[in-house]
């Protein structure tokens, strides 16, 4: 697993959750500027874990700024 390949998955599943572009998703995108709703944040939380058996809470959500944030806890996560 490489960053890149996570990188792509998560803006796949932001898009996915949040009914976004993807091409509109990137690194650096502030995961509040995508939406807010816990149905959304639950949806991507879901992908994540089935996935890549990393699991998420969905309050934890917040603390992450960016997508890439995201991604490297998720790469943290799943060695």
């Amino acid at each position: 697993m490489n960053r890149e390949d996570v990188l792509k998955d998560l803006i796949t599943f932001a898009a996915r959750a949040y009914k976004k572009d993807a091409s509109e998703i990137n690194e650096n995108t502030n995961l509040s500027d995508l939406g807010v709703q816990s149905l959304q944040r639950v949806a991507m939380s879901a992908s994540i874990e089935e996935e890549y058996d990393v699991s998420i809470p969905v309050a934890r959500f917040n603390q992450f700024p960016t997508l890439g944030a995201l991604v490297d806890y998720v790469m943290a996560e799943a060695e």
